[in-house]
């Protein structure tokens, strides 16, 4: 007879890769900040579009549209010049928007039913961060989730 094996809960680490692995430190390189529009050339000789994510000291993470990422190298990229359609330019809005976080800063995310919740940002991640609840749990969240808190009133 088989028991069942409890479920382990996810771990820091398991978070922390999921969400891309550490956010490196430091400014990134010029013209390269997370929301910058870039394109690259596919095998095929075509240029594709793509909205930077993540910029560290040698490779660049973009995303072709909310789930599509690609790893370059910055020989591969060039500056886009051009209208973007709505959905990248959103992304593009999203990544900036998460690009201008810092850790230790209040943030408000939205769970997995939708319901905006606080608490403070404890580590960027690449594509997202960890983040403290009120309750104490650390929670990963993709960065088209996670935007800064209002500003009290008080």
């Amino acid at each position: 007879m088989n028991l069942p094996l409890a479920k382990k809960k996810p771990s820091i680490d398991a978070a922390r890769t999921r969400l891309g692995g550490s956010f490196a430190a430091g400014p990134p390189p010029p013209g390269l900040a997370p929301g910058s529009v870039v394109t690259f050339a596919l095998a095929s000789g075509r240029r594709l579009p793509a909205v930077i994510v993540y910029a560290g000291a040698d490779e660049i993470h973009v995303l072709l549209d909310p789930v599509r990422l690609r790893r370059l190298q910055f020989a591969q990229i060039e500056p886009f010049s051009g209208d973007v359609d709505d959905d990248l330019g959103k992304l593009a809005a999203d990544a900036r928007l998460f690009g201008q976080l810092s850790e230790g800063q209040a943030v408000r995310y939205a769970d997995d039913a939708g319901v905006l919740v606080d608490g403070k940002l404890i580590e960027k991640c690449r594509w997202g961060a960890l983040v403290a609840r009120g309750d104490g749990a650390v929670v990963a969240v993709g960065f088209r989730k996670l935007w800064p808190a209002p500003a009290s009133d008080a």
